[in-house]
């Protein structure tokens, strides 16, 4: 049965109202107060919520602003209840993206069709959007396909190749930089699928680092895995780059530490890729309210800006129309560093680009 948050301060009113939705075919759940129908809400995810405009501490508009400031209910269905609806309420709600207004007293049919109506519209339209995700998905994946997994799987096959010529006719002089490149090529497709996989299960309100939330026992030395993560990807780079590194910080603890150095690794490489070899980059980490903080800096060609909400999936601001990589490494971050109460910040002006990470220091 579709579950239903009914945010209403008037307990004789909220309990007919829940009676005549329950005979109606709902599971209907109460809350008299603004913040409890807050939590309501994110404890139960409702197929659709109920809420009186005049609440106290909390009132219908700024319940409706926090819900839509949250990824997961920016397409709840919202019916306002009020005892007047003139213009200024109903263009006030709207703005504030409301679906409906009912109101007081209203009678139990109207109650009814009137939720039974934005359920159904609900529907049409996550359909809709289905068709549309799927479409976007299989144009990224043909992408992705094209660039990030056949052209190093070219490169594994052709190296691989010429190396077992070489083996068979026991030429081993020269062959260790044929097995670096199959290395190479088979590590970008292991990224591409890593991070292609963590997309979709964020896709689906599925977190992919949950079992990595609980504390490690580990200790992670800072300026050694730093000038390994560079040491990896300048190695795989055509440019020669000057990376001027400052490192503030000895250790981390609690950290899984293949995930961080995931994580750490497309942060560098996102700066070496477009990143101009005639300017240095820089990268400095430190200390700040028990936060460890990681800047990445470099020049990029050409001129454009970007925020931090612009971090979105297969979004390349660097270039558009014929995007390098995935699309996903920045966003993979931005999403990793929001699960465990981290902050993500981005900030592109002229052809300086800013990458700006604080993470707790024991997880």
């Amino acid at each position: 049965m579709p579950k239903i948050v009914l945010i209403e301060d008037q307990l004789q009113l909220a309990e007919n109202t829940k009676t005549i939705l329950e005979i109606n075919g709902f599971n209907c759940y109460v809350a008299n107060r603004g913040q409890e129908g807050l939590d309501l809400i994110e404890h139960i995810n409702p197929c659709l919520v109920v809420c009186d405009i005049n609440l106290d501490e909390i009132d219908g508009y700024e319940i409706l602003r926090q819900i839509r400031s949250n990824p997961r209910f920016v397409s709840l269905p919202f019916i306002f209840l009020t005892a007047r609806a003139d213009f200024v309420d109903k263009r006030r709600g709207m703005n504030a993206g409301a679906d409906d207004f009912l109101t007081k007293p209203f009678n139990a049919r109207d109650l009814v069709e009137t939720i039974r109506a934005r359920l159904e519209m609900s529907s049409q339209k996550n359909e809709s959007v289905g068709i549309e995700i799927k479409k976007n998905a299989i144009d990224v994946f043909y992408h992705v396909s094209n660039h990030e997994y056949l052209t190093p799987l070219n490169g594994i096959l052709n190296l691989s190749e010429i190396s077992l010529d070489m083996v068979r006719n026991n030429q081993y002089k020269d062959i260790e930089p044929l097995l670096e490149g199959i290395y190479a090529s088979g590590a970008r497709m292991l990224r591409t699928t890593r991070k292609l996989l963590w997309y979709n299960q964020l896709s689906n309100m599925v977190n992919p680092w949950e079992k990595t939330l609980k504390s490690f026992n580990s200790k992670l030395n800072v300026p050694e895995l730093l000038n390994e993560i560079i040491r990896e990807v300048t190695k795989s780079s055509l440019k020669v780059l000057d990376i001027n590194v400052k490192s503030h910080v000895s250790n981390l603890y609690g950290y899984q530490e293949d995930l961080i150095k995931i994580m750490f690794t497309e942060l560098f490489q996102n700066a070496v890729n477009f990143a101009d070899p005639s300017r240095k980059v820089f990268s400095e980490d430190r200390l700040e309210n028990q936060m460890f903080v990681l800047i990445i800096r470099n020049n990029y060609f050409g001129k454009y800006t970007i925020k931090t909400d612009d971090i979105k999936p297969f979004f390349q601001a660097h270039n558009p129309k014929d995007m390098k990589g995935t699309g996903l490494g920045l966003y993979i971050v931005k999403e990793w560093v929001e699960s465990i109460n981290g902050e993500f910040e981005v900030n592109g002006e002229g052809q300086l680009f800013d990458v700006v990470i604080k993470i707790p220091l024991n997880v």
